[in-house]
């Protein structure tokens, strides 16, 4: 008796374990045939490695299955590309996935490279706790045209269209920024503000295409002289300003100077010698944005007062 109850008990417990092996064969079928239907790039990942991934994701991160991916990478989290507006690697940290299930914006925007094209593309990405485990299903909505548009428009509202440099919107945009830092973390900065003497004259005498020209080889010029971080922008006709960032009056005067010399021996195509004539002043405590372009304005009409082609600090 005791003999029939164990066989009868083994024969359950090996139908048990093929229905289950059938139907746990049948359902990572029918989950790899559900994450290949999306057009999204589609994981199933835990917090340590990722479990399932279409064939649109292994394709876009150049790995050929599942165990290549997570021999190549340490988790998907670890791929993003750090960028303003983008969750990154380094602001996530370990329980990434659960930081952006939790985060309650429909809108998280990520950053990764196809290892197919060597491109970047921006993707939304959506998580998902599947219930009853430890899983998450990952959804990456490919969004790279609509942040291409989106950039054109704010460059387009941000830059000058003659000479492609940031122009008085931007400059507007900026200036709150700079005057806290200045306040808060002691990070001074200067502006320099010059224009183009006679320019009305180059215009009648030559017309507004030299006029033009004139404007955009001044642009190059200046813009090979100056660094990384310094912010050039076409105030209006042709007026410039430049903020150094982190920049004494005397940093500021000694490249107005060098700027104003390179231009005066810079030989312009169509008019030969172009000089300009500067003001540069540096931020001070208790300045607004209004007094400190006041202050540099006046610089500016004490250089054209006194001959033009000169540079004078305030």
């Amino acid at each position: 008796m005791n003999e029939y109850i164990l066989i009868s008990t083994a024969v359950v417990l090996l139908l048990w374990i093929a229905t289950v092996r059938y139907y746990s064969k049948r359902y990572k079928i029918f989950i790899k045939s559900f994450l290949d239907s999306t057009d999204n790039i589609s994981i199933i990942a835990n917090s340590r490695k990722i479990i399932n991934i279409n064939k649109k994701g292994l394709s876009f991160f150049g790995s050929s299955s599942v165990p290549d991916f997570n021999a190549s990478y340490f988790s998907v989290g670890s791929l993003f590309i750090e960028e303003e507006g983008c969750l990154g690697k380094h602001s996530l940290g370990k329980n990434w996935i659960q930081k952006i299930e939790n985060n309650r914006d429909d809108n998280i925007k990520v950053k990764l490279l196809n290892q197919e094209d060597k491109e970047y593309y921006y993707f939304h990405i959506k998580v998902t706790k599947i219930s009853y485990s430890n899983e998450y299903l990952l959804l990456f909505h490919n969004i790279t045209k609509i942040v291409g548009e989106k950039n054109k428009i704010v460059r387009i509202a941000e830059r000058d269209a003659l000479t492609g440099i940031y122009n008085r919107v931007k400059l507007n945009s900026l200036f709150p920024d700079f005057i806290y830092n200045a306040n808060r973390y002691d990070k001074d900065f200067s502006v320099i503000l010059f224009d183009i003497d006679h320019f009305k004259r180059i215009n009648d005498t030559y017309g507004h295409n030299v006029g033009d020209s004139v404007l955009i080889e001044l642009t190059h010029t200046v813009k090979n002289l100056l660094r990384d971080n310094d912010i050039f922008v076409r105030w209006g006709g042709e007026e410039f300003i430049i903020v150094l960032q982190i920049a004494s009056l005397a940093d500021a005067s000694k490249l107005a100077s060098r700027l104003r010399e390179n231009l005066e021996d810079h030989p312009f195509l169509h008019v030969g010698k172009v000089t300009c004539s500067f003001g540069v002043t540096e931020f001070k405590d208790g300045d607004t944005q209004m007094i400190l372009l006041e202050r540099v304005d006046e610089a500016l009409y004490e250089a054209k007062d006194n001959g033009r082609n000169r540079v004078v600090s305030k």
